[in-house]
C-alpha cells in the first residue's frame, strides 16, 4: 500500500486520520485513516491531527480505534 501525506499545505508527514466536515451541521469528524484516498476528505499527521481547530459553534467529533 502507498503512504499517504498529510493534505496540509507543506506538509510531508504521513497522515494517521482522516477529517471530514458536515457543513450543514457545522461538524468536523475525525477518524482513522480511511482505506482509500477520497476527494471530500482530508488526510492529517499526528500533529495537525492533534491541533485541529474548527470555526466557533462547530463540533468536532473524534472517532478513535479500539485498542485491544
Amino acid at each position: 500500500m502507498r503512504q499517504r501525506l498529510c493534505s496540509k499545505v507543506g506538509c510531508a508527514r504521513e497522515a494517521v486520520s482522516t477529517l471530514t466536515y458536515d457543513y450543514a451541521d457545522q461538524m468536523a469528524a475525525v477518524g482513522p485513516l480511511g482505506r482509500e484516498g477520497d476527494p471530500h476528505a482530508h488526510d492529517l499527521c499526528r500533529q495537525h491531527t492533534e491541533r485541529l481547530s474548527v470555526p466557533r459553534g462547530w463540533v468536532v467529533v473524534r472517532h478513535e480505534t479500539l485498542q485491544l
